[in-house]
């Protein structure tokens, strides 16, 4: 399989413009916010530190310990970013209607933060099997919340209620997108087709597509040929999305869909000419020219 760019396991929402709740307060005040909290901190053995208070921080914290399935301590910082957090956050998405531009979208700190908060709780109540609560959690970003985004360091936004979106539609299923990366998708793709779950394949390339689907098309535009070995991963997108469009081609084949399967290898050929496939051995292979492979077969098996 190829690589792409990584998602961070932690997706930690910066906030540049982040109120520090310690900040501004004298000591007797600060005091008391640790005795409010240490009931909570105790229920944990006391492993719990809340650092600067800021809802980077405490979002920051509760990934870590979603990661590391403590779902006590997702419930300790999460559950903190939404007492302290929650009315600005609330004020901030009563204040858009769209997705804020990249260069604004620290402005809506609080937005961001405790929609991810509550994202973050929703997966560790389902994996809990604590299903109704999960859905309460999920539902309150989709509700709530619907133009926040969470800042990957590796350059990028997601939607985070898309995210709770898609848990609350995939519930009750075998599919989880995962991190959401290229790779990740694609290689699940991959892994349905092996599998002949054909509804796994739809469900994986629609989302990859859906996500990466505008940079591939960038990244194809930016070529003239194909990249060579040593920066085919610069082009992660492209890879990624041709590849889906290749792998979906082939469970349509397997379908006897052949109409919708030379449909999907043709947008390879058109699209995504200079796409290329990782194989671990240690070698890319040329996802257009495999596709016409399977074009032309079909033809001539058409024709005869």
């Amino acid at each position: 399989m190829h690589r792409t760019w990584w998602m961070s396991a932690v997706l930690v929402v910066a906030a540049t413009t982040s109120v520090v709740w310690a900040e501004g307060m004298n000591s007797s005040q600060t005091q008391a916010g640790m005795v409010k909290d240490s009931s909570a901190a105790q229920a944990g053995g006391g492993q719990y530190d809340f650092g600067d208070f800021s809802s980077e921080t405490l979002v920051g914290k509760a990934w870590k310990a979603l990661d590391a399935g403590d779902y006590s301590g997702v419930e300790v910082y999460a559950g903190k970013c939404v007492v302290l957090y929650e009315p600005q956050a609330m004020q901030q998405s009563s204040s858009v209607n769209d997705f804020a531009p990249k260069e604004k979208v620290f402005s809506y700190w609080a937005l961001n933060d405790v929609a991810t908060a509550y994202f973050i709780l929703g997966k560790a109540r389902l994996a809990q099997g604590k299903t109704k609560e999960g859905k309460e959690a999920l539902n309150t970003v989709v509700e709530k919340y619907p133009y926040a985004q969470a800042w990957d360091p590796k350059g990028w936004f997601w939607h985070v209620a898309q995210g709770a979106s898609d848990k609350l539609a995939t519930l009750g299923t075998a599919y989880d997108f995962g991190d959401y990366t290229s790779q990740t998708l694609t290689t699940k793709a991959w892994d349905a087709l092996k599998a002949n779950d054909h509804k796994g394949v739809e469900t994986y390339v629609k989302k990859c597509a859906e996500l990466y689907e505008a940079e591939a098309k960038k990244q194809q535009a930016s070529l003239s040929e194909f990249a060579p070995k040593d920066k085919a991963f610069d082009y992660w997108a492209l890879n990624d999305v041709g590849t889906s469009y290749f792998i979906w081609g082939e469970s349509l084949m397997a379908q006897k869909r052949y109409k919708e399967a030379k449909a999907s290898y043709e947008r390879v050929v058109n699209e995504f000419s200079f796409a290329q496939c990782w194989d671990p051995k240690g070698w890319f292979w040329k996802v257009a020219v495999a596709a016409r492979g399977k074009i032309n077969k079909l033809i001539s098996e058409a024709g005869s």
